[in-house]
């Protein structure tokens, strides 16, 4: 019975969640958030829980003096069903927000916090709500560049394509002569290098021009390799064609850097403190330059003073449909990688954390997670790879 009813009023949660301003679960506050040292040093409001809130667009940002985003209204949607009043405690840093949970001056972290080992060996998090993972922003290759045209040539499928086409023309060639040469001299000639010198021209213009008029293979197994070297041919040289424009135009639209591996020894931007910048430090050899936003690391990488940024995919995503002026300088490289979940983050032993739980299996089951999903990411490209 309670899950059917949750599920008749999830649109009206949903309604309620993007509504709802602080005002609307939390005791009377000021319209400016207050600086998050000077609202922990104030005494509890009994029943009113403090909530910690990391701004990370799209899932948690202010905007005149309303907290918005995916994880806000979720949290709006599970605070309003389960009738708890709270304010919200803004935090500059994931670690000062870990921090403040771990101290238990904060009830609960809300916004973009991934799930991880080290993180659950200090803290208790809610069931995942969100999927994500790690992805790179790197500057596109300047198309036209003649550097660009030589890496395409020089790339393993075009080089690949030419040595066995170049073998397959070959091998031809031989045979032709070996099958030609005792009784069509005149096109053939018996001595070997003289005569495949004929039969390697007579297999280029079959090629290059589709018929060779002034050679022609006389035998049978001469002439049903000819049909056989026209027909491959022509089907060959398409494919060789089509390796070698669709390198080229990846080569052209495709960003400075492939994969992590291309950022060996590089420096590389992410977000001080979060699950990008440990999971970069434990790989190693990658010499990390940590910013406060993704706004300053995506600055930082336009003016070139990283290689590269590596977030979350969701968030860099939501960075490029929102900057659609940059979207010709970077790009996103390679697929998501080292995934990762969001969860609300709780200090160990919270007995909020059942009921958060709870609230959130009815409102996957009721579909306001995939309704809430469809508003802040519906035109958004999801992650490639998950």
């Amino acid at each position: 019975m309670r899950h059917l009813i949750t599920r008749l009023a999830a649109p009206l949660l949903l309604a309620g969640a993007a509504l709802m301003g602080p005002a609307g679960a939390q005791t009377a506050a000021p319209a400016a958030a207050p600086a998050a040292s000077s609202a922990l040093d104030k005494p509890r409001t009994p029943g009113v829980m403090r909530v910690a809130v990391k701004p990370a667009k799209p899932f948690a940002y202010e905007e005149n003096g309303q907290w918005k985003g995916y994880s806000v209204d979720l949290w709006n949607a599970i605070a309003q069903q389960e009738g708890w009043r709270f304010e919200w405690v803004p935090m500059e840093t994931v670690p000062e927000t870990l921090e403040a949970l771990q101290k238990s001056q904060v009830d609960v972290g809300v916004g973009a916090l991934s799930i991880t080992e080290e993180r659950e060996k200090v803290l208790d998090f809610s069931h995942p709500f969100f999927e994500s993972g790690l992805q790179i922003m790197s500057p596109v290759a300047q198309a036209g560049s003649i550097w660009v045209a030589l890496e395409g040539l020089a790339s393993a499928p075009v080089l690949g394509g030419f040595g066995a086409l170049i073998l397959a023309l070959l091998l031809v060639s031989w045979l032709l002569w070996w099958f030609e040469h005792k009784d069509n001299e005149e096109s053939f000639p018996a001595p070997a290098w003289a005569g495949f010198k004929e039969s390697l021209w007579w297999s280029t213009n079959i090629l290059i021009a589709g018929g060779c008029e002034n050679k022609t293979p006389n035998g049978t197994p001469g002439r049903l390799l000819a049909v056989v070297w026209m027909l491959g041919g022509i089907a060959f040289t398409s494919y060789i064609t089509a390796v070698f424009t669709s390198t080229l135009t990846v080569t052209r639209l495709n960003t400075q850097v492939r994969g992590i591996a291309d950022l060996q020894g590089q420096i590389v931007g992410t977000v001080e403190g979060s699950s990008s910048d440990a999971y970069l430090n434990k790989l190693g050899g990658i010499p990390v330059e940590g910013h406060d936003t993704v706004d300053s690391a995506m600055a930082a990488l336009l003016k070139k003073d990283v290689k590269a940024v590596v977030y979350d995919a969701p968030m860099l995503r939501y960075w490029m449909s929102t900057h659609p002026a940059e979207n010709e300088k970077v790009a996103l490289a390679g697929d998501t990688f080292a995934r990762q979940h969001y969860g609300f983050a709780l200090p160990v032993g919270s007995a909020r954390r059942k009921e958060i739980n709870e609230t959130l299996l009815q409102l996957r089951g009721s579909g306001f997670l995939e309704d809430l999903e469809k508003r802040w990411f519906g035109s958004i490209q999801a992650p490639q790879g998950l």
